[in-house]
């Protein structure tokens, strides 16, 4: 997927850790076992380097890094930037993430975290600068929790219109096909009304 300028890998980790490592429900189903290592893992894969640090030491963190990010994506849903803002300005200033130049396969990229970070709090930092940015650049509609019935996953529009409000296609699909048969059963009593 091509990484508009808004939607960052910060962002898109920051949705891959609420989804994937706190409990609930994705796409009707109940979220309750958790294999946290691998999640990270999977989370961070874009950085090989992150993937071979992640260890059984940063199994906790990388949960609390969760829960506190699924507040910021229900703060935003729900109306509240103010507090969602406040949430991300708490782990920006226990998670300092200072800017720096790094050259990678012959190619100079801007990162926002302390170059000799361990994985944790440097994951930390880039989840919280990227949802910072996209708060502070007016973006942040584009974050919420998936509307689909029985689904409190965290989702990030990478749509061009921003109009996706589901975490999958897969709720979506399940929505629209909930709303299509409610709709021809209410066809069908209207037809059989005497």
């Amino acid at each position: 997927m091509k990484l508009d300028s808004y939607i960052d890998a910060g962002v898109l980790a920051s949705v891959g850790f609420a989804n994937s490592l706190t409990p609930g429900y994705a796409c009707g189903k109940p979220v309750t076992e958790i294999e946290v290592l691998e999640a990270v893992r999977e989370v961070v894969a874009i950085d090989p380097p992150s993937v071979a640090a992640v260890s059984e030491d940063d199994a906790d963190g990388f949960v609390a890094l969760a829960q506190r990010l699924r507040a910021i994506f229900v703060g935003i849903d729900g109306g509240d930037i103010d507090d969602a803002a406040e949430l991300l300005n708490n782990i920006l200033s226990e998670h300092p993430a200072p800017p720096y130049l790094a050259k990678e396969e012959g190619v100079w990229h801007l990162h926002h975290h302390p170059a000799s970070a361990a994985v944790l709090p440097m994951w930390t930092a880039i989840c919280a600068e990227g949802l910072a940015r996209m708060i502070g650049t007016q973006n942040a509609h584009r974050l919420g929790i998936c509307m689909a019935d029985n689904c409190d996953r965290a989702y990030a529009d990478t749509s061009k219109n921003a109009t996706r409000r589901f975490c999958s296609s897969a709720c979506q699909n399940r929505t629209k096909t909930a709303a299509f048969r409610a709709r021809k059963r209410e066809a069908a009593a209207t037809e059989n009304k005497p």
